[in-house]
């Protein structure tokens, strides 16, 4: 099977800024885009194949007609034709809302195939830029409820400020905010299940509050406090450094200037997603060669035993995730 691109949804907010737009060169695109769904399977939010033979199939009429060849024999085993993860590019003019997801066990009660445990991975930040994960010591669900009554709930938050390069974990149930000022890429499971506990008392053009859902939070939230989200690594000297390794995905920094990266697929059973985020670079494999630049994605089936990374002249930086 060849590589697939797709056509990315392109979500307005009331926090987003223009980082999205701008890195994917969009002159006509609308104001504050907070996020772009570079892959997506979600029931309602499918994003289409955008040329070749398959042009306007989604993931799931993808994963109906080629299974295994395209997601893996344990993914199309473990999810059938659901595709598992959630690929975006994501700019915060304002601060997020205060916010929790559920867990796989809590979404499928609500009748949902996946919970939401994500990463986020810092593009570039501007100064004092923060992102908010997890209580900063051991809570309770009445010191929760009480917080929203008193206004104390972000005293209680683990602050971290954000530079260039910074990965974080968010597991499903733990309390978080992305700051204002932060570009970055998010891949996460497949949901878009999202309880806010706190909102900053924002208004929407209409003047409306936005809707919180502190009881479905409380239910989902782990009160436990952890010492940080950050996740450390190393830059690697091949040029790909491991960043995350979780149940639900995998993902890997790629970045080189001038060399020649070769990409061993033939043992991974799975589906292998990268995410441009600078320069530009020609990947050679199995099926012929594609072009990939700054703001695009691209899928490449689980028949995809290799994969070469030529970088263009000013060199080529990109996630990669797999399951």
């Amino acid at each position: 099977m060849k590589a697939l691109r797709f056509d990315a949804l392109l979500k307005p907010t009331i926090w987003g800024g223009e980082e999205v737009t701008g890195l994917k060169g969009l002159s006509d695109a609308p104001r504050q885009v907070g996020e772009s769904w570079e892959i997506s399977g979600l029931e309602g939010d499918e994003t289409p194949v955008s040329s070749g033979p398959y042009k306007g199939m989604t993931l799931k009429q993808l994963i109906g007609r080629f299974g295994a060849d395209l997601v893996g024999r344990h993914n199309f085993e473990r999810y059938g034709t659901a595709f598992p993860l959630l690929v975006k590019f994501m700019s915060t003019a304002k601060d997020l809302s205060i916010q929790v997801h559920p867990d796989d066990a809590m979404a499928q009660r609500m009748g949902h195939p996946f919970g939401k445990s994500e990463m986020q991975y810092i593009v570039h930040a501007k100064p004092g830029s923060r992102l908010f994960a997890g209580f900063n010591a051991d809570f309770s669900a009445d010191g929760y409820s009480q917080s929203l009554s008193d206004g104390t709930l972000m005293d209680h938050l683990m602050c971290h400020t954000t530079h260039a390069g910074d990965c974080f974990f968010i597991p499903a149930g733990h309390i978080h905010c992305i700051g204002a000022g932060n570009f970055l890429i998010e891949i996460q499971q497949s949901s878009n299940d999202t309880f806010r506990a706190y909102d900053f008392d924002r208004v929407d053009a209409q003047g409306r509050k936005r809707e919180l859902h502190v009881a479905q939070a409380r239910e989902a939230l782990d009160f436990r406090g952890y010492p940080t989200h950050r996740q450390e690594y190393l830059h690697s000297e091949t040029g790909i450094s491991d960043l995350l390794r979780c149940p639900e995905f995998a993902v890997r920094l790629i970045e080189t200037t001038e060399h020649t990266l070769t990409m061993d697929y033939a043992k991974t059973d799975s589906f292998v997603i990268y995410i441009a985020y600078e320069g530009e670079a020609t990947l050679r494999y199995d099926e012929g060669k594609i072009t990939l630049k700054a703001g695009e994605s691209v899928l490449f089936p689980a028949t995809t035993t290799h994969v070469e990374i030529v970088p263009a002249e000013g060199g080529f930086k990109a996630l990669e995730t797999y399951c």
